[in-house]
């Protein structure tokens, strides 16, 4: 039984055939129009997922050059504050040695410790220096916390962590891109044993006593007490002979009085010299204020140039004056050549950063190029190949048109007689 083909069907499949034509010659329109070959991962399944998965890897790729040009520039600025900080140096080293010179007048001293205070207030500057987005250089982990301080009783702190920020910049690499300030411009190994002082947080003294730097007079007997500390404490008043504020020096480790110094009388700025250490403390201390003088091995430029302001203002133009500042001038010249050789180092690794990261730059920007590359051979069109095939589709609608046309003019009851 051969089956039938009405009038219906026949239009039927006809129409249809021109849908299906106008609908491919319709997407090869759009991709002539927009140059996309896979415009929906129906279009071709395997294209479109290896595209999704480029476009991932672009995006990962942008994502490491942004974060190597932002470490690039964190790392630029750091290298520049501390080639400033080097130059400030440098010129404290070239004012050291004019105050070295041993026919200074007492006027002299304290130009050159005018200027020396200059340069200070511009090194702490300097350590306190802030990147493009308000964060602070060289205070570690935290960014926000300003990490060089004058302390009231004297001194300076470190205020920041001892910890290094680490930007990715690939897969499997990761760059460093802070140093703490601590390293820097604190914990610089000096060839003889120095001190640093500070005054207890918990002291009660209105006005606050504050504790001078202070200046070595005696290397010898400040290696005797190296590596311990002095306690500076201050007394019940009615232990004084006369009764009046005094204080008292003792080792920290067994609490034994130095030098003798027990219930010595107080007078503001005088200087108290013990264990080759000479120390000033101004303001109004009260029974109970502690001051701490601990000795080192580690001295940073900021307590350098300090003690050296100190020395110029209060040794004496005495013979043993003038021979204390003569010691203490060629400490500190070797304590501020120790400074400018640790920010050189410093200086070099960030260079080998930065080099890092310029390198590392340009291998992402060549994988970049190259996945661009690919990803446009999968979903770009080849416009010869499409404007063939769109000519061909058209023509196949028309030729679906004109026989439809021609079909749907027939009917069966021409043939009836």
């Amino acid at each position: 039984m051969s089956d039938r083909i009405s009038s219906y069907q026949m239009n039927l499949g006809s129409l249809n055939n021109i849908l299906r034509n106008q609908a491919r010659v319709a997407q090869s329109e759009q991709r002539v129009a927009t140059g996309i070959r896979v415009q929906t991962p129906a279009d071709d399944p395997v294209a479109a997922a290896r595209i999704l998965q480029l476009d991932q890897d672009i995006e990962l790729t942008d994502q490491y050059i942004r974060n190597i040009k932002s470490v690039t520039g964190r790392l630029e600025l750091q290298e520049g504050y501390l080639k400033g900080s080097e130059e400030v140096l440098q010129r404290v080293r070239e004012l050291a040695v004019q105050a070295g010179g041993g026919s200074l007048s007492i006027e002299d001293r304290r130009a050159i410790a005018s200027e020396m205070k200059v340069r200070l207030e511009e090194l702490l500057q300097l350590t306190n220096a802030k990147d493009a987005s308000g964060d602070y250089l060289f205070s570690g982990y935290s960014g926000q916390t300003q990490p060089f301080v004058e302390a009231a009783g004297g001194g300076f702190v470190y205020q920041g962590d001892e910890g290094q920020r680490q930007i990715r910049i690939s897969n499997s690499a990761r760059i460093p891109a802070s140093d703490n300030g601590k390293d820097i411009f604190l914990d610089v190994p000096v060839d003889n044993p120095s001190f640093i002082t500070n005054a207890s947080p918990r002291n009660q003294g209105n006005p606050p006593g504050v504790i001078s730097a202070g200046v070595t007079v005696d290397e010898e007997a400040l290696q005797d007490l190296f590596p311990d500390d002095a306690i500076i404490t201050f007394n019940n008043e009615l232990d004084g002979n006369p009764p009046g504020r005094n204080f008292t020096v003792r080792r920290r480790s067994d609490n034994q009085v130095i030098d003798s110094l027990k219930n010595v009388s107080f007078a503001p700025g005088q200087a108290i010299s013990f264990a080759g250490m000479q120390v000033r403390i101004t303001g109004e201390p009260r029974p109970g204020d502690n001051f701490t003088v601990e000795t080192t091995s580690k001295q940073g430029p900021l307590q350098t140039i300090q003690k050296m302001i100190e020395g110029l203002d209060v040794l004496p133009d005495t013979p043993e004056g003038t021979q204390n500042l003569a010691n203490l001038v060629a400490e500190s010249l070797d304590n501020l050549d120790a400074g400018i050789e640790n920010l050189s180092i410093y200086r070099a690794k960030i260079g080998a950063r930065i080099n890092t990261a310029e390198s590392t730059l340009d291998v992402h920007e060549e994988s970049k190029l190259t996945l661009q590359d690919v990803r446009k051979n999968l979903k770009e069109v080849d416009y010869a190949e499409a404007v063939s095939q769109l000519q061909m589709e058209t023509m196949i609608l028309e030729a679906s048109q004109q026989a439809y046309a021609k079909v749907s003019s027939l009917s069966l009851f021409n043939f009836i007689r």
